[in-house]
């Protein structure tokens, strides 16, 4: 990569230091680590002076000689950083000009009749006696994968959904690029749990935290893998390494920044990647043959195919219950009854979901995994292409463009 110029090191010196207010800010920072250290060493910086910061930039930006798609793509990074300073300086906002400011997008909530027709659809692809909820938590207990197998099931997963996305794509990935699998412990009990998380750590390689004690199912272990790996996050992220910053210089692709318009598009992205390698009788009959310990035990794989292809809307649910919680400010108690009046989840993911919308980083990027992945829909249908699928890993695309 070229040296950076002034306005480059201000700009990632802005995020890191924003970062130092608001912990977890900051997803991946794989630039200069010199101005890592800079930021880690120093004071805290006042929001005012972050906020002239901010403003400072966005009156710079012009002058420094970038093209205009790359000084629109920049100036929303921008004027979502100073959305994220006032916020913290405890500017009064409203949750939809946030999501406006934050994300690129705006925000409306799903109409409530999919919804319905959502439970319905459960209802029929998870068939069986008893209600619809003692279905579902003696599937969780039936499919869950034992702690002593998820290494090694998630390895395969991840050989298996790269293997495939080299098959659609030769010579694509970094030569290279790794991902190392971190199994950890249960989280605290205040702490949002995640059953996978991508931390890219820049030089093409990811690490994986896989947690063996939160929703673990060998139904699921596939999907995972595609989207913390490949063709998903790792992918992505490595891709643009590769293409944008070092052979492009450009700097703003060394960080991600969670609320921002990236994330809208990195999770689209990842919530997609199994589609793009494999329709949903190829996702069921794979996990079936290659995770599925207990096979006598198994729905038939027409029924496993279509629940499947009934799962991916599970984040209208969540996005609604993201909106309520954010837009109409229910209560704890609003929210569970609306949770559970659907059957569908566990108290435990009930729980860990309202954990999230009280956590000030990732309360809003809720609502990245339905909007995201329902633009690309929009885009490129409900299985892209790998032709379609490679502009959004190497570009920098902005929500605001796929509509």
């Amino acid at each position: 990569m070229a040296k950076l110029s002034m306005f480059g090191e201000d700009f990632l010196l802005l995020a890191l230091r924003i970062n130092k207010h608001i912990k977890g800010y900051v997803d991946f920072y794989y630039g200069p680590e010199r101005l890592r250290h800079i930021v880690d060493y120093e004071a805290l910086t006042a929001p005012n002076t972050l906020l002239n910061d901010s403003n400072d930039l966005l009156k710079q930006l012009g002058a420094q000689g970038f093209d205009k798609e790359r000084i629109r793509y920049i100036e929303k990074l921008l004027v979502a950083m100073k959305t994220s300073i006032e916020i913290l300086k405890g500017s009064t906002i409203s949750v939809k000009d946030q999501i406006s400011r934050l994300y690129d997008v705006s925000l409306q909530p799903v109409n409530e009749s999919k919804l319905y027709d959502l439970k319905e659809d459960f209802n029929k692809a998870y068939e069986g006696s008893g209600s619809l909820g003692d279905r579902m938590k003696e599937l969780r207990i039936r499919r869950k994968v034992a702690k002593s197998d998820v290494f090694d099931l998630f390895t395969k997963a991840l050989k298996t959904v790269k293997n495939r996305t080299n098959e659609l794509s030769t010579n694509f990935l970094p030569e290279n690029e790794t991902i190392r699998i971190d199994l950890i412990s249960k989280k605290k009990e205040n702490e949002v749990k995640w059953s996978y998380y991508n931390w890219y750590l820049g030089n093409y390689t990811s690490r994986i935290e896989v947690n063996p004690s939160y929703d673990l199912y060998w139904s699921s272990l596939l999907s995972a893998a595609a989207h913390e790996g490949y063709p998903g996050h790792h992918t992505e992220f490595a891709a643009k390494e590769q293409y944008l910053f070092h052979e492009l210089s450009q700097f703003e692709h060394s960080i991600l920044l969670l609320n921002s318009p990236k994330i809208i598009i990195s999770e689209g992205i990842a919530s997609l990647a199994i589609n793009v390698l494999f329709s949903y009788r190829d996702q069921a009959e794979i996990s079936y043959r290659e995770f599925c310990r207990k096979k006598l035990d198994e729905d038939s794989l027409d029924i496993i195919t279509n629940q499947y292809s009934v799962k991916r809307k599970i984040d209208l649910f969540l996005h609604n219950f993201a909106f309520h919680a954010l837009i109409d400010e229910w209560s704890k108690e609003q929210l569970f009854r609306y949770a559970t009046s659907f059957e569908i989840f566990s108290k435990e993911n009930i729980d860990n979901q309202i954990k999230r919308l009280n956590n000030p980083v990732h309360a809003t990027t809720v609502f990245s995994y339905s909007i995201g992945s329902n633009l690309i829909i929009d885009k490129y249908s409900e299985f892209p292409s790998m032709d379609n699928f490679f502009d959004l890993l190497t570009k920098p695309v902005l929500p605001s463009d796929l509509i």
